[in-house]
């Protein structure tokens, strides 16, 4: 009787010789960790330059119910076993699912292990089951490539571990019994095993297995979670020798870019992820990561490297969207979301229908997304972080119960042939697959002839699978033709896609005005020093001039006239010199204080000129002629009115050249929607042979009507309607710049405002845990006080002394918290002085600041909420104290202006600049590097609630000391 013998090459052939690729040998050993119930699936590289490590490894693991020594050899190491394909979902929950809901096996065929071979040799294998000890196997699988060798001949070690400590002497003892396949010089059938052409295979294996080594701490990570033998469970794989394109993902450079690419988009969304929001914790979802660990400090996530994958609410982010269902005899019934606005759409394939292609229900939940900014509805971030996941991750992904089936998804798997339609007519086919994000769900039950290939590389080609991409296939490009193509049956999406361009084109080109607006802006700031040094020379030239001739006993008109002349001209031109703040650009702070510094600069020159130009021209009225100051008055005057007329003028023409354009555009759009109205009249006339045609040809010139006027709506009107509603009293571009101001600081407020709630949670955290952590130290230091042996050591009592220093700058804060809970009450100015000093002893001590108060504030007594009165001050004497740090007069003084009834807090550091003394009350406003603009809005927030108010001035009669200056008043 004849029977089946199996060379060991088989099983190489059926494993490793069955794997396309690295991602799909992961993704293989992570289904085996799904199955088993895991949570988290990992593959870590451990590369040569991490903690001393003379070699790279890879590890792959899981925290699934992992196996019991029986389960390796009757189920791990029998191959094509049908545990899995047998499985039903009607599991109930056990320690077998590891107490969690029953799953849908992702594996089938039985060899799926066997890809471990792919990822490079040696192995070891760690793994545990609940209630049994650890399990240790090392094997080579290069020993599988020797085709003299039958599986009967192979001995694969198998060792329990119970200890840790004992790890190096099983992991010695494994390696000893699995040289032992090489001390067999014949096999069963008596032929020599190793000939002489499998030599270097036999020395290669033989020199990987004495260089198998595991470090001490890697060995401490790997068996952290596996050797608790009631609690522990898990599997792990240890690769001592992975293979070059494992460790190439850790270089970063242009060459293996793509490679990384490629392996990120095979290995992210390993379990659907389209179907759970990004706060979503179901715990359907899988846990996937690679870890890199490349210099210690520096591990980083190859998954998470380019960015996070798709989750549900990235569907919001979609301008198409795709929802609804095949159902495996060739129709779709759904919902198609074209920017905003949600439509049903149902479409039939006229192909040919019988059982053998029937292949069963298919939902499909697609994203798509346009490939320019000004054809979305989205922000701009909101299209950033759209596009570039797209740019990372998109395409069309297949999921069978919930598991990706590669390669669907990845950059080259455009099955359904997008692309290709695509790059011949590209105003018909409209979809690209390039800009889509979403996934078709099969599974066995529905599904069960759409099997995978045993490469595990796509579906098999079947009657089924044709007849779906079939459907698939003209659905999309019937979608197209009805909705997306240039010349499309419906024009809904056309036209809110032509509104977007319109929008996104006008908004650009106001962005554009601002731009330029912003760089003249700009520019004119950087010229200015020298216009002014230019114009400052010129100016006191011709005053020099002008004394020098006044001087002379008699001098005449005609030889001071082209002096007068030139500096009436100056003068005309005074109000020009300083750059005009735009209206649109909202300028930077540090221009308005260069802006600032130019008008004090401006303002010096005119007043050092001012009296020297009087007295001149008082000396001139003295030596001219009345007819002669008549003659210069009048040609000052007319140099004014040139000036004033020159500025008209050059305006009017601005306006009429803006007139004449707008005129000339109206004309042509309003004569492109006459003609297309009109260019088919006499046809339709000529073809009205009947009543009924009458009716359909009112009803054909009737939608065309509606159709153009509401374009005219939305193109030709809005400008008219624009410059009627124009005024000469109203400045539209102050209006516009106003909006645009106050829309860019809500905006940044929002923005900001999540990380100030947050950071508001962890501050109340933090105090609780404070809290408790300082009762504990204080207890502990209290129990110890009564042990002489520590009241005897001087490091006790150093700790003592310096937990008690802690304890008083708590106490300090004490009065700070829970502003709402606490009540009004008399404060003395005195209090609050003595207060400021104790809290602030250190940095006042150690920048050798001072800080007084007069008799009026010391003496004066308010009614306040003790924590609002101690947080403004506290804030406002800080703020001083850092602003003061490098200054050589450093006061800080306490008033209070009884006539007034107001409290001052001054400092002698740097004065706040005028355009600032409004600005720095607002939230998230500050001048501070790294600051964060909360404090003095707070203050002047909680002092609004208590019946008072604060500003800054820089008042002289308030501001004596010439610094920043801050004033607190009742508010009536």
């Amino acid at each position: 009787m004849a029977q089946f013998r199996t060379k060991a090459r088989a099983v190489d052939l059926l494993g490793k010789g069955q794997i396309a690729d690295l991602p799909t040998a992961i993704t293989e050993l992570w289904k085996n960790g799904y199955d088993a119930y895991a949570d988290t699936l990992k593959a870590e590289i451990y590369l040569e330059d991490f903690n001393g490590l003379s070699r790279p490894y890879f590890v792959i693991s899981d925290d699934g119910k992992g196996m019991s020594q029986k389960d390796i050899l009757e189920k791990w190491l029998v191959l094509g076993t049908d545990s899995k394909s047998r499985a039903k979902l009607e599991d109930i929950e056990s320690e077998e699912t590891l107490w969690k809901q029953p799953r849908i096996k992702a594996g089938e065929k039985g060899i799926g292990r066997l890809s471990v071979a792919y990822l490079g040799s040696p192995m070891l294998m760690l793994t545990k089951k609940i209630g049994h000890p650890l399990q240790m196997m090392f094997f080579d699988w290069r020993l599988l490539e020797n085709f003299n060798l039958f599986l009967d001949d192979i001995i694969i070690p198998i060792k329990e571990l119970s200890n840790i400590n004992s790890f190096e002497e099983v992991f010695f003892e494994l390696k000893k019994e699995f040289l032992k396949n090489f001390n067999v010089d014949k096999n069963s059938d008596g032929i020599e095993v190793w000939e002489e052409g499998q030599i270097q295979l036999k020395d290669a294996i033989l020199v990987a297995v004495d260089n198998s080594i595991i470090e001490t701490f890697i060995v401490s990570d790997l068996l952290n979670n596996l050797i608790d033998i009631e609690n522990h469970h898990g599997t792990t794989f240890f690769i001592f020798e992975p293979i070059s394109q494992i460790t190439q993902l850790a270089e970063k450079d242009q060459d293996n870019l793509e490679d990384i690419m490629f392996v990120i988009s095979s290995l992210s969304g390993f379990t659907n992820p389209f179907e759970i929001s990004e706060n979503d914790n179901k715990t359907r979802i899988i846990k996937t990561e690679f870890p890199i660990h490349k210099e210690k400090g520096f591990d980083y996530d190859l998954l998470t490297s380019q960015g996070n994958f798709f989750t549900k609410d990235d569907f919001e982010l979609a301008d198409v969207m795709i929802n609804g269902e095949f159902d495996g005899n060739g129709s779709f019934e759904g919902k198609v979301r074209i920017y905003n606005e949600t439509i049903p759409y149902s479409y039939i394939n006229p192909r040919k229908k019988d059982k053998k292609s029937f292949y069963g229900r298919i939902p499909i939940k697609l994203g798509y997304s346009q490939g320019e900014e000004k054809s979305t509805l989205l922000d701009e971030n909101s299209y950033a972080k759209i596009k570039n996941k797209i740019e990372n991750y998109g395409g069309l992904y297949i999921f069978r119960d919930v598991f990706r089936v590669l390669p669907y998804g990845r950059p080259n798997a455009d099955f359904l042939g997008f692309e290709e339609r695509r790059s011949k007519r590209a105003g018909t086919f409209y979809f690209s697959y390039r800009r889509m994000f979403g996934y078709l769900d099969i599974s066995r039950d529905r599904n069960p002839h759409l099997k995978d290939k045993s490469s595990r590389e796509g579906l098999i080609n079947n009657a089924q699978y044709r007849a779906f991409v079939s459907d698939a296939t003209n659905f999309f490009s019937e979608l197209a033709k009805d909705y997306f193509a240039t010349n499309p049956k419906e024009s809904l999406f056309i036209d809110k896609k032509k509104e977007l361009n319109d929008r996104y084109e006008s908004i650009k080109a106001d962005k554009d005005r601002e731009r330029g607006e912003k760089i003249s802006f700009t520019k004119s700031l950087s010229e200015y020093q020298n216009k002014l040094k230019n114009y400052q020379s010129e100016y006191e030239n011709l005053l020099s001039q002008l004394g020098n001739k006044l001087d002379h006993i008699n001098t005449s008109y005609s030889e001071v006239e082209g002096i007068l002349d030139r500096i009436h001209q100056l003068d005309a031109e005074y109000n020009n010199l300083l750059p005009k703040v735009p209206k649109r650009y909202k300028p930077t702070d540090t221009q308005l204080d260069r802006l600032d510094k130019y008008a004090v600069q401006l303002d010096e020159f005119n007043n050092k000129i001012s009296s020297l130009k009087t007295s001149l021209f008082i000396k001139a009225q003295e030596k001219l002629e009345i007819r002669d100051l008549k003659i210069d008055f009048s040609k000052k005057f007319t140099k004014y009115s040139a000036e004033l007329e020159r500025n008209i003028n050059n305006h009017r023409a601005i306006l009429q050249e803006s007139i004449k354009a707008l005129t000339s555009e109206y004309n042509q759009r309003s004569k492109r929607i006459l003609t297309e109205f009109n260019n088919d009249k006499d046809d339709l006339i000529g073809r009205i042979d009947s009543k009924e045609k009458v009716s359909l040809y009112t009803n054909h010139i009737e939608s065309r009507f509606d159709k153009l006027l509401e374009e005219s709506n939305k193109t030709l009107f809005p400008i008219v309607n624009h410059i009627k509603s124009l005024r000469f009293d109203v400045d539209e571009e102050l209006v516009q710049g106003a909006y645009r101001a106050e829309y860019e600081n809500m905006k940044f407020q929002w923005e900001q405002i999540r990380e100030t709630a947050q950071l508001g949670i962890a501050v109340e955290i933090i105090d609780h845990e404070f809290n408790q952590l300082y009762a504990k130290i204080n207890s502990s230091i209290s129990r110890l006080s009564s042990e002489d042996i520590f009241n005897s050591s001087n490091e006790f009592e150093y700790l003592v002394k310096n937990f008690k220093q802690l304890e008083n700058k708590y106490e300090l804060l004490s009065p700070l918290y829970r502003i709402s809970g606490a009540s009004a009450k008399t404060i003395s100015g005195k209090q609050i002085f003595d207060y400021l000093k104790k809290f602030f002893e250190n940095p006042i001590r150690d920048y050798q600041i001072e800080l007084t108060a007069t008799d009026d504030f010391l003496s004066h007594i308010i009614n306040i909420k003790e924590p609002v009165v101690h947080t403004v001050f506290i804030n406002i004497v800080n703020n001083a104290i850092y602003w003061l740090r490098n200054s050589t007069y450093k006061i800080i003084k306490l008033d209070y202006f009884e006539s007034t009834n107001e409290f001052l807090i001054i400092n002698s550091g740097q004065k706040i600049e005028e355009h600032r003394l409004e600005k720095i009350f607002q939230l998230f406003y500050s001048n501070r590097p790294n600051g964060r603009g909360i404090g003095l809005y707070l203050a002047k927030q909680i002092l609004m609630e208590s019946g008072f108010d604060i500003y800054a001035t820089n008042d002289k009669s308030y501001n004596t000391l010439k610094g920043a200056c801050f004033v607190i008043k009742l508010n009536f």
